[in-house]
């Protein structure tokens, strides 16, 4: 019997779906730099925070608001709720949600706010995605909590996720 190596071994199903996979992300990221149009319908825009750990006791969760002002919470550690809750938010907060966004100027954030100054911090990646006539276009943005260069008009934001995450009356 001869053993073959599941790693590099080009007729192996791993190698090809490896190469899916990496063939996938690069389309991912190609529609991550596409710009987002912001006056189109609520509902056309999907809004994700996610927050990573830190070595302390930061709170680690995924907040997501659909247009439609359906909220999806995944909460990790460190946050009230553990595991995946569902909530709603009034139509005028999401409206002041996009429009903050927009105001932000998202499209001319860079993706990237990761410079070190400070260390063991936590981040947050922030996604916009924005869906119409089955075409997706998004921006995500990975802020390490460290680097003071992100704009402020970003971590506002962030505490508006926050606040909501801790107010919502989930089912």
């Amino acid at each position: 019997m001869k053993l073959k190596s599941i790693n590099f071994d080009p007729e192996s199903k791993y190698f090809t779906s490896m190469i899916m996979l990496c063939c996938s992300l690069l389309l991912f990221v190609g529609c991550a730099s596409t710009s987002i149009p912001m006056h189109d319908s609520m509902e056309s825009y999907t809004v994700t925070m996610e927050r990573t750990a830190c070595r302390g006791n930061c709170p680690v969760y995924a907040l997501t608001i659909h247009g439609d002002g359906t909220v999806e919470f995944e909460g990790f550690s460190n946050v009230p709720y553990k595991g995946k809750r569902i909530g709603q938010l009034p139509d005028d907060s999401v409206r002041v949600l996009l429009r903050s966004i927009e105001d932000l100027d998202i499209n001319s954030l860079k993706h990237e706010y990761v410079h070190q100054a400070t260390t063991d911090m936590p981040s947050v990646l922030f996604t916009v995605l924005h869906m119409k006539d089955g075409i997706i276009r998004g921006k995500k943005i990975v802020d390490y909590q460290g680097d003071a260069s992100a704009p402020e008009g970003l971590r506002l934001l962030y505490n508006r996720f926050d606040f909501w995450y801790s107010h919502i009356q989930w089912q």
